[in-house]
């Protein structure tokens, strides 16, 4: 397993899409067997900061799935939204909590 965190920061005018565009791709995204979650979070206390939790059954999925058409548009409507690039955390369980 594979877990991904990608911090967001969004524009403030553009929250309500962000949220919409999340949502709409959300679907997509976990029609691909090995990715297994796609979840937004958005920061306590922050209006404009989000972070998406993703899981992978391995590095074959989390590569496909970045090669994704959904991917690849996603990252497109994203342009308009966000304030920055996304922060990416690529991590790997340990111990007792790795299948």
């Amino acid at each position: 397993m594979i877990n991904v965190t990608a911090a967001v920061t969004v524009r403030e005018d553009r929250t309500a899409d962000f949220e919409a565009a999340v949502a709409a791709a959300r679907p997509g995204m976990l029609a691909d067997p090995g990715c297994t979650r796609w979840d937004l979070q958005r920061v306590s206390r922050s209006e404009v900061d989000y972070v998406l939790l993703e899981e992978y059954v391995d590095g074959d999925a989390l590569r496909r799935h970045g090669q994704s058409a959904e991917f690849v548009a996603f990252g497109e409507v994203l342009q308009d939204l966000i304030a920055g690039p996304p922060v990416l955390s690529v991590l790997k369980p340990v111990g007792e909590q790795s299948r």
